[in-house]
């Protein structure tokens, strides 16, 4: 898959999750419509239909991301000094969200990617500070990865 539609499935997945976050499990009912109908604004006034494998792949970590959310939300409030994920804005705790998703369930793509990626996300959605928040929470969440995969690593031995 080309990268640039790499980021249109990761832009399209974010929406998708801020959209199950909103209205929850409900929301999966009309995540196929929703992933179908949406266009690259980017591209022409109107926009144009997004490439079939950008909207496959969105839907699979839109989805994938929203079914471990609850264990992923525990990891981000771990790694995050004192704000609760109900404190976070939309946005960023989404963002979050599909990138502990991405450093967990999809590990041919690299940590410093997925990372960047995240900031990207966070420069063109949210406000000013979010990538430094983003940025320090996924790193402490990646430092936590690490760190229970060297153990894992040690017990298989």
């Amino acid at each position: 898959m080309a990268i640039r539609h790499l980021r249109e499935a990761r832009i399209l997945a974010l929406q998708a999750l801020c959209q199950f976050d909103v209205q929850g499990d409900e929301f999966e009912s009309q995540l196929d419509d929703f992933l179908r109908d949406s266009v690259d604004e980017r591209t022409s006034p109107g926009g144009k239909p997004l490439p079939p494998e950008a909207i496959k792949l969105a839907g699979d970590m839109a989805r994938g991301a929203w079914s471990q959310h609850a264990g992923t939300d525990r990891r981000i409030a771990a790694s995050s000094q004192s704000w609760s994920i109900d404190r976070m804005a939309l946005v960023d705790r989404n963002i979050l969200r599909l990138a502990v998703y991405e450093l967990l369930e999809r590990p041919e793509t690299p940590f410093k990617v997925v990372i960047n990626e995240a900031l990207e996300l966070a420069h063109q959605f949210s406000d000013g500070e979010s990538s430094a928040f983003v940025n320090g929470v996924l790193d402490a969440v990646w430092r936590q990865i690490q760190l229970e995969t060297d153990a894992a690593g040690q017990r298989d031995n």
